[in-house]
């Protein structure tokens, strides 16, 4: 089994009763932040998914940017679903937490230039 914890250490991991948390260097637009990811180890992996609150400062839900940068922009979006406000991927336990994290990282950029190129808010 990977050892979650020691994989993602660059990014000073804080652990939580249920998961660990991380702060990626990124800020997006979209909230004005740092980017926190939370991975939850599971019996057969683990997943990543975001703090909940990415949209917290826009006028409308999560899911009404998540399904127009799902539908209109061209990027590959690895597969990272939504769940009300969160968005998260399962990943298998052989799937390597720093591939995961890069995945994510990418994917919150791509979402970020595309609010910011067709001006949602």
């Amino acid at each position: 089994m990977q050892d979650y914890f020691k994989n993602v250490e660059i990014f000073t991991p804080v652990k939580k009763e249920k998961y660990i948390e991380i702060t990626v260097p990124v800020i997006t637009d979209m909230n004005h932040d740092f980017l926190e990811l939370r991975i939850i180890p599971t019996e057969s992996g683990y997943t990543i998914c975001n703090n909940g609150k990415a949209f917290s400062d826009f006028n409308e839900p999560t899911k009404y940017y998540y399904d127009l940068f799902m539908e209109k922009d061209p990027n590959y979006h690895y597969e990272i679903k939504l769940d009300g406000n969160i968005i998260y991927k399962k990943y298998s336990e052989d799937f390597s937490t720093r591939v995961a994290i890069n995945e994510f990282v990418k994917f919150f950029v791509y979402l970020d230039d595309f609010i910011l190129k067709n001006e949602l808010d």
